[in-house]
């Protein structure tokens, strides 16, 4: 399939952010570990930030959110959000249907989140509805008529903060499909952004993987290498490149085999 754009912007965010004297800095994304995947597939143990000339601080080992941070860039919603605010959809785990059937397979995936205010000096915000959804490894997303997938639910979830802005998924690494390298879409709907209509983007962006652990997925771990390598990588796709400056790189802990964990820090409200 090949996704549209639900919004292009003239001038990449990085040339936006030189226009107003680098004001605003970089989103901090933690592994619960360390730096990026090797290209064998597994990560090391260090925690770092995304590499912009602003930085902020991680969250705690106490499991907090943290006291330092910065605003997160916007990624596009993209056409494959469905607006799943049902009861049935407030899940953590997110691997099958919701009556249970069709679980999907995959690397596995443990993925923390901390909602922060910027705008009350980085303060957890709880309550706020954290919306993850993603293809499979086969890159297939549900509830799309386009796929034939309109009677499936997998893959698409959400969680509201608790107290300390913390909302986690248990899921699997994505898959890619023609235009597009792997990457999880995410929303926020908070104070910030009551919205559900699905054109509305703001308060979306998008998650992404090291480009050495994508190539070893896609050349050497089943199910996802049967679909083989991705011609867009992380460098050549537009929204990792010109929306969110390589911002939201995943930084990942652990192996193809036992599965990955990380922790990402939302900066509320997320901006272009």
């Amino acid at each position: 399939m090949n996704p549209l754009s639900s919004e292009d912007s003239p001038i990449s965010r990085r040339q936006a952010l030189g226009l107003i004297g680098g004001a605003v800095g970089a989103l901090v994304v933690v592994g619960c570990g360390s730096g990026d995947a090797s290209t064998d597939g597994s990560a090391s143990s260090s925690s770092s930030s995304s590499g912009s000339s602003s930085s902020s601080s991680s969250s705690s080992s106490s499991g907090s959110a943290s006291s330092s941070c910065s605003v997160t860039p916007e990624g596009e919603i993209g056409p494959y959000f469905a607006d799943d605010s049902a009861s049935g959809f407030d899940r953590s785990d997110i691997l099958s249907n919701l009556d249970g059937t069709d679980t999907q397979t995959g690397v596995p995936l443990s993925l923390s989140i901390y909602i922060v205010d910027t705008e009350n000096d980085c303060a957890a915000l709880e309550g706020a509805q954290v919306d993850i959804w993603h293809c499979n490894a086969e890159g297939v997303y549900s509830d799309i008529a386009a796929e034939s997938t309109t009677s499936e639910t997998w893959l698409r979830g959400y969680q509201l903060s608790d107290s300390n802005g913390l909302v986690s998924f248990s899921t699997i690494i994505p898959g890619w499909y023609e235009g597009r390298t792997t990457h999880i879409h995410l929303r926020v709907r908070s104070k910030y952004s009551e919205a559900s209509s699905t054109s509305d983007g703001t308060n979306t962006t998008q998650l992404f993987f090291p480009q050495a652990l994508i190539d070893t997925l896609n050349s050497s771990v089943a199910p996802y290498s049967s679909h083989g390598a991705n011609s867009t990588t992380n460098a050549s796709d537009r929204v990792y490149s010109e929306q969110t400056d390589g911002e939201t790189l995943l930084t990942l802990s652990g192996s193809t085999s036992s599965g990955y964990s990380a922790s990402y820090t939302v900066g509320l409200p997320i901006t272009s």
